[in-house]
């Protein structure tokens, strides 16, 4: 007699947490990442649109508490590492636990676009796509060294004749990797609606392999159809020139591929009749995790590490500690800045991010050896001036110019790496200022 009272009252108890709680939740996430996302770029707006198309859940299987344990785990490293990362994979694991709880499992796609609509996915694949943009100027110039003997290639600059043509502005297509992934999760999503399928883990991770390597194939013809054609950045032509090749090697093959993968290994998803039944630990995993969303959110931030201390002051510069563990040099003709980093999981602010960010434009960009350090030495371009650049990592006791390298060594050894970049007004200047400064050992 006491079972559908007991139906009822349950069924009462869970209706209020499953609408509050998103709500709670989303609230939190404009609060806590006001400056995370570029919440009116129209990048966010298509992270919208696809959370939109993938979202899908499977009502018979609700119940699961494996989001549950994931957000705890990202609470524990929010709490330690109080980065933004940590704070987005909290919230929204913590509200896929919600919605697979109360309404149903979410698929796997579902959490490959939550990763990739995380500004940190962005600044991976721009900060190490680079190595593959040099990668794409050598390959670019020698073939089109075999159609004009005038072709010629330094750093990321493809030369014909006295024209410069550089990769950087060209290679706008590897910034749209995110968009071309993106654009593939909902491809599948919508073929998985259309032929009532679902398509395996290893099918999916597959399939964006695949988009990211047809993502450099296009963008490789690209460069050599502008160049070839002699299409300069910011016109219709080079705008068009990018769509058609993102259109012909990327969307048109995925438009095929899907729908045959999907035939091939996609498989039904099984049907139950049986009403799920919720676990009585998952309201108090729920009311756990908020409380503690809610404390790491509320307390205060610890102390900012100071790094500037480690820095040497050079004789002959001026000597000012700024904010966020940068310090600057200056003399008449030269800028230093040596950006502290505290941990081998935070960006770098490096100059191809910070430099464009003032305007400036980044050409022949090459990674060179001086004094056995590898470092990395480019023009910046502005209006009618032009100034010359280096950087690379340096702990006391170490030098590199690769991102892996210096953030394993950070990792394995607990170094303090800093980005050091030296700007020179005269190209005359940079050499001899880049072998002071590997002298002077800066970091103590």
């Amino acid at each position: 007699m006491l079972t559908l009272p007991y139906t009822r009252l349950s069924a009462r108890c869970t209706k209020l947490p499953a609408i509050l709680l998103p709500v709670i939740y989303l609230v939190l996430g404009i609060l806590e990442l006001p400056r995370y996302f570029a919440w009116k770029s129209a990048f966010f707006m298509l992270c919208i649109v696809a959370m939109g198309v993938v979202f899908q859940t499977d009502r018979f299987r609700s119940g699961s508490t494996r989001c549950g344990w994931m957000a705890l785990l990202f609470l524990l490293l929010w709490w330690k590492i109080p980065v933004l990362t940590f704070r987005y994979a909290t919230l929204i694991t913590a509200l896929f636990f919600v919605i697979e709880f109360f309404y149903g499992r979410l698929q796997t796609l579902i959490f490959i676009t939550a990763a990739l609509i995380a500004p940190a996915i962005d600044f991976v694949v721009n900060v190490f796509s680079f190595p593959i943009r040099l990668w794409l100027t050598g390959m670019a110039g020698k073939v089109l060294a075999g159609i004009n003997p005038q072709v010629t290639t330094v750093g990321n600059m493809i030369l014909v004749g006295k024209h410069e043509f550089s990769v950087d502005p060209a290679c706008m297509g590897l910034q749209m990797m995110l968009t071309s992934l993106l654009c593939g999760v909902m491809l599948i999503a919508v073929y998985q609606r259309r032929y009532h399928k679902v398509l395996p883990v290893t099918g999916v991770f597959l399939l964006l392999v695949v988009i990211t390597g047809l993502n450099i194939i296009a963008n490789l013809f690209r460069i050599i159809l502008l160049v070839q054609l002699g299409l300069p950045p910011e016109t219709p032509a080079h705008d068009a020139i990018g769509i058609i090749a993102l259109l012909t090697y990327v969307v048109l093959p995925l438009l095929r591929g899907v729908k045959w993968m999907l035939q091939r290994y996609g498989k039904a998803p099984l049907q139950r009749d049986d009403t799920p039944v919720l676990p009585r630990y998952g309201m108090a995993l729920q009311l756990l995790l908020l409380a503690g969303i809610v404390a790491v959110a509320t307390k205060e931030s610890a102390p900012t590490v100071k790094m500037d201390q480690q820095v040497k002051q050079l004789p002959g510069y001026s000597y000012t500690s700024l904010e966020d563990n940068i310090v600057k040099q200056t003399t008449a003709g030269s800028l230093l800045y040596i950006k502290g980093i505290p941990g081998f999981y935070f960006t770098d602010h490096q100059p191809m991010i910070c430099w464009k960010g003032s305007g400036f434009g980044f050409y022949k960009i090459q990674e060179r050896f001086v004094q056995g350090a590898r470092i990395y030495t480019a023009e910046l371009k502005k209006d009618k001036s032009t100034l010359y650049t280096a950087w690379w990592y340096e702990s006391r006791t170490r030098r590199s110019s690769s991102q892996l390298e210096w953030r394993w060594d950070a990792l394995c050894s607990g170094n303090n790496y800093y980005l050091v970049n030296i700007t020179v007004e005269k190209e005359a200047l940079l050499e001899p200022e880049i072998q002071r400064l590997l002298d002077a050992h800066l970091i103590q």
